[in-house]
């Protein structure tokens, strides 16, 4: 009959006792320990490992029963490395959470950044400049914001060009002493400067209102001249 060995896992081919003993003292070949084994039993099946030197097959054990190599790493059954089923699903949800997370900071700070860059290009153009100085030099809007007049940090509005002629709108929030109004101006660029060519305001009330446009002339840099005087950025 053959016999595992339970201290280092050799294989022991021992022969039948003849006479009904209950017990039988065996001596392993392998590693010389001696072991009782009950007559009639039957061992339990124990998990297999592989030696990765000679890839003899044996119960788990410090060495290999045949070559003598080392196997304290391969003492554990494949099956116990397994992940569980049910942890799974919860491994990969939270790595699609996260990912999906990641995923929706990265186009935040992308769209932000963009529409920044657009807030900056738009707030340092020339028609930008020509717009705030018709407002600033605007009786009108001097009448509903009063002095120390300050513009809003978000600016609605696009600037075109084709060649040295250009379209431009924008919208803005003009504050003051008194108070604030919404101000939009649309300006168009025909001879190398940008000229406003209609505007409106809200009223206290809240309804539009056009602007007068009065007999301006471009200059440059963005001074808007009316009639003989010119009237120079505050």
């Amino acid at each position: 009959m053959v016999v595992i060995c339970p201290y280092c896992g050799a294989v022991n081919k021992v022969k039948q006792p003849k006479s009904s003993i209950p017990t039988l003292e065996v001596t392993c070949k392998e590693c010389g320990r001696r072991h009782t084994l009950e007559v009639g039993t039957t061992s339990q099946s124990m998990a297999m490992i592989k030696c990765p030197i000679c890839g003899y097959k044996q119960a788990p054990a410090e060495k290999c029963a045949k070559c003598g190599a080392s196997l304290v790493r391969m003492e554990r059954a494949p099956e116990d490395f397994k992940v569980p089923e049910e942890v799974k699903p919860n491994l990969i949800s939270k790595r699609y959470k996260m990912f999906i997370i990641v995923a929706v900071l990265m186009i935040i700070i992308i769209f932000s950044g963009s529409i920044a860059g657009v807030f900056f290009m738009l707030t340092r153009s020339d028609a930008y400049k020509s717009s705030k100085n018709f407002i600033k030099n605007s009786r009108e809007i001097k009448t509903i914001v009063g002095n120390n007049m300050r513009f809003g940090l978000v600016t609605l509005g696009f600037v075109r060009m084709s060649g040295r002629e250009g379209t431009a709108k924008f919208k803005m929030r003009v504050k003051g002493s008194k108070g604030s109004t919404e101000v939009s101006v649309f300006l168009r660029k025909t001879t190398g400067e940008w000229r406003v060519v209609a505007a409106s305001y809200k009223d206290r009330y809240g309804v539009m209102r056009r602007l007068p446009l009065k007999d301006q002339v471009p200059g440059a840099s963005g001074n808007i001249l009316f009639g003989k005087s010119k009237l120079m950025n505050s």
